[in-house]
């Protein structure tokens, strides 16, 4: 019996389809404006606000009113990634590094790695005092081999990931081909990033960015990292290290006592 017979086939929902449209043109082009969507999706500027708007009401989208400009949401990470096992840890997060935006003015991540890879599950890009080379929205992915953040998570994750992560079987495109073609270098790099306690890189990933990153542990487990983006010509690496690195460890062990301290009333109510 054909398939058509067993199974009714439903004529797809206009509506829903054009939503999703929107939102794949989003992820792929970061932060963006109205204009800018119209002219992906080639959609009437009135129908596209009005799928930015669904989008934004049901939590798959964010708006920037200073920027002017839409954003994937945090909720749209479910679809792709089964975001679930740091989303505590994440709306924990939240206050906290909008606050090292405004103690040091250049954007931060929280990053989250879903299926061996690492997603921005939130960030204060858009609303930074300084700017950088990128702007990368929630749901964007980083490298591992080159990114302060892959380095750091390499660094205190498990062994067991980390042996699966350096497969590179699925790698970022923008990997160093070089460190994939040579394990044992990149392997000697996590091992310093796990002395020094954080990430630190300077031109690597992109030639005008120099970053930090730190973990955040739970029960001795890595359950995110927290960054901090700079422009190489503004910030040498000796203050990054000096200056912005005890931010974010103060920041990521600020995450972890607020994390256990809702522990226990979540316990009782349950």
């Amino acid at each position: 019996m054909p398939p058509s017979e067993i199974i009714p086939v439903y004529k797809s929902v206009s509506a829903s389809l054009r939503a999703l449209e929107v939102l794949e043109a989003l992820n792929d082009m970061g932060p963006s404006g109205l204009t800018a969507v119209h002219r992906r999706t080639g959609l009437p500027k009135a129908t596209a606000l009005r799928m930015l708007e669904t989008l934004r009401t049901a939590g798959f989208a964010t708006y920037d009113p200073v920027a002017k400009t839409f954003a994937v949401g945090i909720r749209a990470l479910s679809l792709s990634h089964g975001y679930r096992p740091a989303d505590e840890v994440v709306s924990v997060a939240r206050p906290i590094v909008a606050g090292l935006r405004t103690d040091l003015g250049w954007p931060s991540d929280v990053v989250v790695c879903q299926n061996d890879q690492l997603v921005i599950a939130d960030t204060n890009t858009a609303t930074a005092v300084f700017s950088i080379v990128r702007r990368r929205g929630p749901g964007s992915h980083l490298p591992f081999s080159i990114s302060a953040t892959g380095r750091t998570w390499l660094a205190f994750c498990g062994e067991e990931q980390r042996e699966r992560i350096l497969r590179f079987e699925h790698p970022h495109p923008h990997e160093s081909l070089d460190l994939m073609a040579n394990p044992d270098r990149l392997r000697a790099l996590t091992d310093e990033t796990r002395r020094r306690g954080y990430g630190l890189v300077s031109g690597e990933y992109f030639d005008g960015e120099a970053g930090a990153a730190v973990p955040v542990m739970m029960d001795g487990v890595l359950v995110c990292c927290l960054n901090i983006i700079t422009a190489r010509n503004a910030v040498p690496a000796e203050q990054i290290e000096a200056r912005y690195v005890p931010r974010l460890l103060d920041a990521a062990r600020a995450i972890e006592a607020r994390v256990l301290a809702a522990r226990p009333a979540q316990e009782a109510a349950t």
